[in-house]
Order: C-alpha cells, then sequence, then structure tokens
C-alpha cells in the first residue's frame, strides 16, 4: 500500500520553526489512519487478526463494515487493502460509514474498494457518506440518514455474521440519531452551547450518549452478529471507551442521564427545559433499554492509535534532528486554553536558562470559553493557545535576546474551531510581524480572534484533513549558547 504524510501548505522560513513543523508532522503521520489499520491487520481465509485480537470468521456469511469520524475512511481503506493483500477468499463485505466531505482518503479509498470488487464479484461494498461539511463539526440531516443505515446494516446481521466497527474522533457528530422528544434541532442548540460554556470532551459526550439512540451502546444493542469488533483512533485523553464518539458500541457503563443533568444544572442552568424533561424520563426508562441488550454478542474494542502514539513519533523525529526533548501526552482535559498558553510560555523560559533539554513536545486538549457571539471573533483551542503563549512574551518584556524559540500547537486532524488552519506556530518572525504592525495580543485573546490575528502575522499552520484525530500536539523548540553547546 502506497503511504501518503500530511504536509504543510506553506514552510515558515526560520530553521528552527521549521524543525519545529517537522516534528509536529512526524507525531501526525504516525497515526495516520490508514496505515495504521492496515499495519495491524491480517486475514488468512479464516482467521481475521486486528493487532493482538484473532476473530474465527469460518462460518460468516458476512462482514459488515460500519462507523463514523474523521479517521473512518482512512481506516476503511486500509482494512479493504490488509484484507485484499491477502488475495484470500473473503466473506460477502457490506456496510456504510458516515465520514465529513472531502476526507482526503477518498481517492484511495474508492480505488481500494473496485479492486476489492473486482477480485471478488460477490461482495457488495461499503457505502461512504460524506455525511457533514468540513469545518463543521456538527450533526446534519445527512449524517442522520446514514446513521439509520448504519443500524440497519447491524440489525440485520445474522449470528455467523462479523461487524467491524471503525471509529474514530468527530464519531459523535457524525453517529447522530437523536431520541424521541428530541430534534436534531435541539441537540445542535445544545451542543453548541455546552461548548460556548467550556464544556469538554467527556462532560459533551456524556451528555450526547444519554440523547440518542445509537450512542451509549445503541450500536450493540441493534446488532445481531456473534462478533462486534471496534476498531478505534481515539481522540479523548486517556482513551476512555465510553466516551470515544460517544460509545456505540461501549455497553458499560450505562448512559447516566442523573450525571447529564448535573453537567447541564452546573453549565446551563435553568436552561433547555425540554431536554431536563427527556433526560428525567430516560432515568425511569434505564432498565428497560438494557434489556434490549443482545445476551450472546461477543465484544472487543482495539485502540490502534491515540495521543501518546503521536507524541511518541514527534519524540523520535526530535531525536532525529539532534533535539533532547521532554515529553508527556496528557490523560486528562488540561483546562482553558488562554491558562495553558501562559504555562506553556512559562515552561519554555525555564527551558531557555537549563543545559539539559532543548525540546518539549506534549499531547492533549483544553477547552476555550468564548465570549458573548457579538463581541466574539473567529478562532480555535490551538490558534488560542498558541496566541495566549506570544501574548504571556509580550507582557513580559518581549522575545528573549540572544536566545530563539518556536513554538507549535495544531489539531491532528488538520481542524481547529470552525477556521482552515490546523493550529498556529509562533516565532520571532511572527512577533516581529505583530510589532511592526502595532497588534495588541491581548485584545485578540480576550475576542478569540486568533485566526485573524495569525492570518495577518503568517502564523497559521494550514495542513486541511490529515484523515486521523487523536487530539491536540504541541512542539517547542529553543536555540540558546547555553542548550546547544
Amino acid at each position: 500500500m502506497t503511504k501518503t504524510s500530511v504536509q504543510v501548505a506553506k514552510q515558515p522560513n526560520l530553521p528552527l520553526t521549521r524543525d519545529a513543523i517537522a516534528i509536529w508532522l512526524a507525531g501526525v503521520n504516525a497515526v495516520r489512519s490508514e496505515s495504521v489499520v492496515a499495519d495491524q491487520t491480517h486475514w488468512d481465509g479464516r482467521w481475521l487478526t486486528i493487532a493482538d485480537q484473532v476473530f474465527d470468521l469460518k462460518k460468516s456469511d458476512q462482514l459488515v463494515i460500519v462507523g463514523a469520524g474523521k479517521a473512518t475512511e482512512g481506516m476503511l481503506a486500509g482494512l479493504l487493502a490488509a484484507l485484499m493483500s491477502s488475495r484470500k477468499k473473503l466473506p460477502k463485505i457490506t456496510g456504510w460509514i458516515n465520514v465529513p466531505q472531502g476526507a482526503d482518503s477518498a481517492i484511495r479509498m474508492h480505488g481500494a474498494a473496485m479492486d476489492v470488487a473486482r477480485a471478488f464479484p460477490e461482495n457488495h461494498g461499503v457505502t461512504i457518506c460524506q455525511a457533514r461539511p468540513q469545518g463543521c463539526n456538527e450533526p446534519t440531516p445527512t449524517a442522520v440518514y446514514g446513521t439509520r443505515q448504519i443500524l440497519n446494516h447491524v440489525r440485520q446481521t445474522g449470528r455467523n455474521d462479523c461487524v467491524v466497527a471503525l471509529i474514530s474522533g468527530g464519531g459523535s457528530a457524525l453517529l447522530c440519531s437523536p431520541i424521541d422528544g428530541l430534534s436534531l434541532e435541539e441537540k445542535v442548540e445544545l451542543t453548541r452551547a455546552l461548548s460556548s460554556s467550556g464544556a469538554n470532551i467527556e462532560q459533551l459526550n456524556s451528555v450526547r450518549r444519554c440523547l440518542s439512540n445509537v450512542k451509549g451502546g445503541g450500536l450493540a444493542r441493534a446488532c445481531k452478529a456473534k462478533h462486534l469488533v471496534t476498531c478505534i483512533v481515539s481522540d479523548v485523553l486517556g482513551d476512555p471507551l465510553d466516551l470515544i464518539a460517544s460509545g456505540p458500541t461501549i455497553l458499560r457503563p450505562s448512559p447516566d442521564p442523573a450525571q447529564a443533568i448535573a453537567i447541564l444544572e452546573k453549565l446551563l442552568p435553568s436552561a433547555f427545559p425540554n431536554i431536563r424533561e427527556i433526560l428525567s424520563k430516560s432515568m425511569r426508562q434505564k432498565a428497560a433499554i438494557q434489556s434490549q441488550e443482545n445476551p450472546d454478542i461477543e465484544l472487543t474494542s482495539i485502540v490502534l492509535a491515540n495521543n501518546a502514539t503521536a507524541v511518541d513519533a514527534a519524540g523520535q523525529k526530535a531525536v532525529e534532528l539532534g533535539y533532547r526533548y521532554w515529553m508527556k501526552s496528557e490523560r486528562q482535559c488540561e483546562g482553558e486554553a488562554t491558562l495553558l498558553g501562559h504555562r506553556f510560555a512559562q515552561q519554555m523560559q525555564a527551558t531557555l536558562e537549563q543545559p539539559q533539554i532543548d525540546c518539549i513536545i506534549s499531547g492533549g486538549e483544553p477547552t476555550v470559553v468564548l465570549p458573548p457571539a457579538e463581541s466574539r471573533g473567529l478562532g480555535g483551542r490551538n490558534q488560542q493557545l498558541a496566541l495566549a503563549f506570544l501574548d504571556w512574551y509580550d507582557a513580559s518584556g518581549g522575545w528573549p535576546l540572544n536566545a530563539d524559540m518556536a513554538f507549535v500547537s495544531g489539531g491532528t486532524d488538520g481542524e481547529d474551531g470552525p477556521t482552515n488552519a490546523a493550529g498556529a506556530y509562533v516565532d520571532r518572525g511572527v512577533f516581529s510581524k505583530m510589532k511592526s504592525q502595532q497588534l495588541t495580543p491581548h485584545d485578540y485573546l480576550r475576542r478569540c480572534d486568533s485566526n485573524r490575528f495569525f492570518e495577518a502575522t503568517n502564523g497559521l499552520l494550514l495542513t486541511g484533513a490529515t484523515g486521523t484525530n487523536v487530539c491536540d500536539l504541541r512542539v517547542g523548540l529553543v536555540q540558546t549558547a547555553v542548550n546547544r553547546s
């Protein structure tokens, strides 16, 4: 299988910044979904091996592939490529996946599907539904329709069938089937309100699991097959299986309406009374929902790549380029992006003053509390974090003298909020452009207008959709006479 790599649209001028972006790209490319799945999948005509799990498909009439997420089209391409490379007879392949529009592996994916169809004409193939526009991470009527098809596919499976669910970040928006009494419009409005109030991914998905026919184990409850194998590219820190894409194949812990109500009380007091009533009703019906579970189904979940995978690969690239690094992949939400950006600046300043390390690599996912709509700008959490980093230096006396540094923060999916950027970088050139244009970073920070700031200072990190999603990755490099001696 030909492997491709993510690139940036425009390389910066400064060598140190180019190194920082090269390290960041190495982390992203290590979790490209197509190769992550293909490299860990093997088929010998009977036994399907995924990572360290083995499944006997001798009696399987069909292999049903379903799923949703930003990385799912690439995951499907990798799975089909691995199956086809064996040249062994396959069960009939059918299924449906929901993906964003313009997913970057589309040409390779359709090519792989055509190759399978030619080699095994009895296979029907998998429908690829482009269920939402790029840069709009919200459910759409098309996503609802596609989710209905996914549920129909697993409901129509037989005892001897095998279902492979390909799940990745972004799956919560792409798998959408609101429960009775809740409209799609209400669900979108609720998600927007929670996000604007600073809800982290755990809080968002805890609420969404309680308001869906497919999340919170709904896909597993609908499945009639013997095997339901879930392959995951994780975008949730710590890899809690019930929260990744809101856990469509995870039955335990069950969705907790009481917890969802508590989250609403904390973040949106007195708002959405209809949804609170729906959640209260769900509390009374919890036992009835659990009784719908298939007692004979064998559920297996496999995390094929996560944030730690990207951080580790970035560290290897740093060593290759001659840097001495410190790295960490966070296992829980990091808090507000502005505060985190200030902390990173302080950490970089401390790094400038010691000789042991000259590279900091970290992975995680902060939140952003948005200002009122009338004063709100355009940006994303990575751009906000990078702007806060720059703001700290601007307020603390300016760019370091007799030293240099570069800082990159970007979403591994290539998307950062409702913008065309993956994130942003900060270096001496960005700082100089800010000064020459007399821009005040604190004003842009307060308005959450980081995209316009970095567009003016040429600091945007532009990659396009990457075909993967494992949260955010940050790289900081310093260069002084002390730590490069």
